[in-house]
């Protein structure tokens, strides 16, 4: 029975991967045949497709041949990259120039909110490194401050603000689980490690791996992809209707697909 429930799931593991290639493959194609890529907005969406396709191909194979927690590192990383690039897309005017001007300084926002990041993470190394390197450290955080300095506006918010702002369907059934229940997986803590020790009179088990559903974790995956891919078919302006059939026809998933485009 055991043997049959695993082949079962790896048989929707394959489903959902094969689902994704087809949206991928036809997206690709589309660019490929009518874009002519112009400005920073079609670059940024092409290059997370091609991103994001690659860190799903990697969550499938680890799936395949079972390994669980890496899949869910993954797949938090894959939920914050769909959240931003919502964030970016989801611009508040419906009219094209103005949508544009509106992607367009949210784009910068994420841009200033990276080199923040960055400079943080340099300042912080200046106290381990040596001289030589120190003097190299500095020239880089100044040179990304006067970058930073240079841009309008402010940061990109945190992914906990990004998500309330996103429309609430669809932050109600991502957030929760793609970007908290995953966390464990990209910090691996006290928590993290004690939760992989069970102890039966005085048979101590330790189990490396994470006890989720195999086809609830496939499921995760296809619906990042379906958002991710879905928002840049939108934002080129191209039909979605077979890409929507596909993922409601997948019944399983039916409390992950609320859609993002409410207010586009």
């Amino acid at each position: 029975m055991g043997n049959e429930r695993e082949k079962q799931e790896l048989e929707i593991v394959r489903t959902d991967a094969r689902l994704i290639s087809k949206w991928f493959d036809d997206t690709a194609e589309a660019i490929e045949r009518d874009i002519h890529p112009q400005g920073r907005v079609d670059m940024i969406c092409i290059t997370a497709m091609s991103v994001a396709a690659n860190y799903s191909n990697a969550c499938v194979d680890l799936l395949l041949k079972g390994y669980h927690m890496p899949v869910k590192a993954l797949l938090r990383i894959l939920c914050e990259l769909n959240a931003k690039l919502a964030w970016c897309l989801v611009a508040p005017s419906t009219k094209k120039k103005r949508q544009l001007a509106a992607i367009e300084k949210k784009i910068v926002q994420w841009e200033k909110s990276t080199l923040h990041g960055e400079v943080r993470v340099l300042e912080e190394f200046r106290s381990i490194v040596s001289h030589t390197q120190k003097f190299e450290l500095e020239e880089d955080i100044i040179s990304r401050k006067k970058k930073m300095k240079s841009l309008p506006g402010h940061r990109m918010p945190k992914t906990i603000e990004i998500f309330n702002r996103l429309p609430r369907n669809w932050r109600r059934g991502i957030y929760p689980r793609g970007f908290l229940q995953f966390n464990n997986a990209i910090h691996i803590d006290l928590s993290s490690l004690a939760s992989r020790i069970t102890q039966e009179g005085d048979q101590i088990n330790i189990d490396f791996d994470s006890t989720e559903d195999i086809s609830e974790l496939s499921g995760y995956c296809l619906s990042f992809m379906y958002q991710v891919l879905l928002l840049i078919r939108l934002h080129f302006g191209w039909e979605t209707k077979d890409m929507e059939r596909d993922f409601h026809e997948n019944s399983r998933h039916g409390h992950y697909s609320d859609k993002i485009d409410e207010d586009q």
